[in-house]
């Protein structure tokens, strides 16, 4: 037998053994004392005439073992990963905590969630969504949940404001701005928010016109929110706004976001417990 096979065969065997082994009269194998499985297995005919009789194999507890370790590392590279990927999909916005099991579901949440759950086929046909609607209907929050269940499923997400894109691209010049509009293609998934609060000016309309074109180009779904009502975007005159209403419009489906404001509804609740809190402390 070749001297390096055979140190490499003792030193498997070597760990490959315990002290409650035991060897099996009946067919002379090494068996685990605690699964009472092979740790032996021979070899095929033809490799037994050129000396080599026996190899070690795993025993069952041994690849249960492993396997649960296995699945423990995979869990672990998997948690990394997703934390990474909310890290980077968020920065000044705080959507980290919403999620479609932590909200009422309206119509149009139920709509979003549709969207989150059919992602691979929107995600291959770059289809995206326009939440519009009046200030403070859950459209962001929306936006916010399907990005944190894409994210559950390991897809990058990136979600910023359409003003702070716009203002990120003032400030770079040349090949800055050409690398900060790489970035925002590069996620599989890119929502910008609040389109519209932007600044009204030829140089905004056209950095705006630039992200979503190149994003339409791309090939790669975008979700964007807006409080423009669909029919000011399908009715707009402005030659500028119309070429980044068509953009939109060509690749997103629409939805309305409609009824109270959640805003308003939650400094209610506020005011409401502000007062209770201080009537009793007056007594």
């Amino acid at each position: 037998m070749n001297p390096i096979l055979s140190a490499i065969i003792d030193t498997t065997e070597t760990l490959n053994s315990a002290p409650d082994d035991y060897i099996d009269p009946s067919d002379g194998l090494k068996y685990c004392g605690k699964c009472h499985t092979p740790k032996e297995a021979f070899y095929p005919a033809d490799l037994q005439n050129q000396g080599f009789h026996k190899h070690p194999v795993m025993c069952q507890c041994a690849a249960e073992k492993r396997d649960r370790e296995e699945a423990e590392r995979r869990d672990f590279e998997r948690m990394t990963r997703i934390t990474t990927l909310r890290s980077e999909a968020f920065h000044d916005i705080p959507a980290a905590g919403w999620r479609f099991d932590h909200a009422v579901v309206t119509p149009q949440l139920a709509k979003a969630k549709e969207y989150a759950a059919n992602w691979d086929s929107f995600k291959q046909d770059g289809i995206g969504l326009l939440l519009f609607g009046d200030v403070g209907t859950g459209k962001s929050y929306a936006a916010g949940c399907i990005a944190n269940a894409l994210i559950d499923r390991m897809e990058s997400v990136l979600f910023v404001g359409m003003a702070d894109v716009v203002n990120r691209m003032q400030g770079n010049f040349g090949a800055d701005r050409d690398r900060y509009i790489k970035s925002l293609m590069r996620p599989d998934l890119l929502i910008l928010d609040d389109l519209g609060a932007e600044r009204n000016t030829s140089f905004g309309k056209e950095r705006v016109f630039d992200v979503v074109d190149k994003r339409l180009l791309s090939g790669k779904p975008m979700i964007i929110t807006t409080n423009i009502p669909l029919s000011v975007m399908q009715k707009a005159t402005d030659l500028d706004d119309r070429r980044i209403y068509d953009r939109i419009l060509e690749v997103c489906v629409p939805v309305v976001f409609g009824g109270d404001s959640f805003r308003k509804t939650n400094a209610a609740d506020n005011m409401q417990k502000a007062a209770r809190y201080l009537n009793g402390a007056s007594h």
